[in-house]
């Protein structure tokens, strides 16, 4: 996604990767937070995956608190239910952690989903 941004002429002030681990020591809420109040941001494009609840608790942050225009992407939403996807950090509990659930949180805080990759430059285009 970050190479679509750049050839449609979309620059990037920070991109930051968190990884998907049990424990975490930067959590996306936290993350958006600082994007708030970084004067370089104008926007900010979230790319979750399958499992963990990082992306419905950014949604309630972003729902609360967020002046910024968000999009999203969730990958791994053709993923079939009950398939390991891999790490620890992929873990659906209770019904949160699903790409369903993520984008459904992430839609009711009107953030914008893309259901494919390329999808994101025209949201981010669109919210110009």
């Amino acid at each position: 996604i970050s190479v679509d941004l750049a050839a449609a002429g979309l620059g990037q002030s920070t991109v930051v990767g968190i990884g998907a681990d049990p424990v975490v020591f930067t959590s996306v809420t936290e993350l958006l937070e600082l994007f708030e109040n970084d004067l370089a941001t104008d926007q900010v494009v979230i790319i979750g995956e399958v499992g963990g609840t990082q992306e419905e608790k950014a949604a309630e942050f972003i729902a609360r608190r967020m002046t910024k225009p968000v999009v999203a992407y969730i990958a791994g939403r053709q993923a079939p239910e009950g398939k390991r996807m891999g790490h620890a950090g992929a873990i659906i509990q209770g019904g949160l952690g699903t790409p369903q659930s993520k984008v459904n949180a992430l839609r009711r805080a009107g953030v914008p989903v893309a259901d494919y990759p390329l999808e994101v430059v025209e949201l981010i285009q669109k919210r110009r």
